[in-house]
C-alpha cells in the first residue's frame, strides 16, 4: 500500500466514528496517566474536524496551570511552537488549523525540561508504531530532535495493520500510542 492509499483508507476509517466522543474518551484516559499528571508543559494541537477533538485536553491543561504549547505553521516545511494562556488567543491559520497569532513569540523547545509531554497527531498508526501523517513532515522534523515524553493520539478506528514507512518517519512504541480505549501495550 502506498502512503496516498493509506491516507485515503485512514480518512475513510476516521469518517465512520464520532471524533468528538473519541476525543472526550481519549482525554479521560490521558488525564489518568502519570505522563500527564507529572507534566508541567504540554505540547498539543488544536484538532481539525477529522481528528479526535482535543478541546477537553487543551482546557484541562490550562485549568491545571500547565504550560500549553501549540504548533504554528510558518511555511510548507516549518512550524514553531507557541505558548498560549487562553483558547481565545487561537485563530484560523494555515490549512484552517487553529493556532496562535503571529504576534505571539515562538517558544524555544530546545530548552524544555523534564516535565514535558508532547501529544502528536496522526491520520493512522500501525500497532507496531508506524505513524502516518498528512505528508508535510512537520512532526517528523520536530520529533527528530525532541527527547521528552510523547504520545501519539490515534483513534482505534485508525489503527491499521501494515503502513508504509520511510527512513525519516519517526516510529512510536506501542506504549506511546493513546487511543480512546487506553494505551496500546
Amino acid at each position: 500500500m502506498t502512503k496516498t492509499e493509506a491516507r485515503k483508507l485512514a480518512k475513510a476509517c476516521r469518517a465512520a466514528v464520532d471524533l468528538h466522543t473519541v476525543g472526550h474518551a481519549m482525554a479521560g484516559v490521558l488525564f489518568a496517566l502519570p505522563a500527564w499528571q507529572h507534566a508541567d508543559t504540554v505540547l498539543a494541537f488544536a484538532s481539525m474536524p477529522d481528528e479526535p477533538d482535543t478541546a477537553d485536553i487543551l482546557r484541562q491543561a490550562l485549568a491545571e496551570s500547565k504550560r500549553l504549547l501549540l504548533p504554528r505553521v510558518l511555511s510548507r516545511t516549518e512550524m514553531d511552537w507557541v505558548e498560549i494562556t487562553a483558547l481565545s488567543q487561537l485563530q484560523p491559520g494555515a490549512y484552517g488549523i487553529w493556532e496562535a497569532p503571529a504576534s505571539l513569540p515562538a517558544f524555544d523547545t530546545a530548552h524544555l525540561g523534564d516535565g514535558v509531554l508532547a501529544l502528536i497527531p496522526c491520520l493512522a498508526t500501525s500497532p507496531d508504531g508506524v505513524r502516518l501523517g498528512r505528508g508535510g513532515g512537520y512532526y517528523d522534523r520536530f520529533l527528530a530532535h525532541y527527547k521528552g515524553k510523547r504520545l501519539l493520539v490515534c483513534p482505534t478506528a485508525a489503527l491499521l495493520g501494515d503502513l508504509p514507512c520511510e527512513g525519516w518517519d519517526v516510529r512510536f512504541s506501542p506504549h506511546e500510542i493513546l487511543t480512546e480505549k487506553g494505551i496500546l501495550l
